[in-house]
């Protein structure tokens, strides 16, 4: 693997790319890429002068390939707070184990400490155990945890 590895924020003209990251990150957690609902989220901060600055890229220099992105966003509670939210985080498996996910990680946060986020979730995938590792390395801390209803799977709630 290169050690060639430059994090930059996303550009408009980034967006296949961008999708071909999201496409390999939904599926490998064995679900199905929406296009449209990638085009309406991506596209709502891409074009968000504060929103875009969050959405990051690794490029490997040596081969001019993208190996995985981070989107940091701000969000506002309804309290007034801000919060950071780390999502779509995804790295190429060459590319995993290396310092190229701690990197992107590092960036993302250096971004949402700039706009001055008072806290920062994440909501991690079960099979993700990687991604939690490396969250728990940069001090993030368990505070709870989701569970989830499928009413679509779930045939008790789905026979009307």
């Amino acid at each position: 693997m290169s050690s060639n590895i430059k994090v930059q924020v996303a550009n408009p003209e980034d967006i296949d790319d961008l999708r071909d990251l999201t496409k390999q990150l939904i599926e490998g957690l064995g679900q199905k890429f929406d296009p449209k609902r990638f085009d309406w989220g991506i596209r709502r901060r891409l074009y968000d002068p504060l929103q875009r600055h969050g959405i990051l890229l690794a490029l490997d220099e040596d081969n001019d390939d993208f190996v995985g992105m981070i989107i940091a966003e701000l969000r506002i509670d309804p309290f007034g707070s801000s919060e950071g939210a780390i999502k779509q985080f995804f790295l190429k498996e060459p590319y995993r184990k290396k310092g190229v996910g701690s990197l992107l990680l590092e960036k993302a946060l250096e971004h949402l400490k700039k706009i001055k986020v008072e806290k920062i979730r994440v909501n991690i995938k079960e099979k993700a155990v990687g991604a939690a590792k490396l969250y728990e390395k940069m001090n993030f801390k368990k505070v709870y945890e989701v569970l989830e209803l499928d009413l679509m799977k779930e045939s008790k709630w789905n026979k009307e």
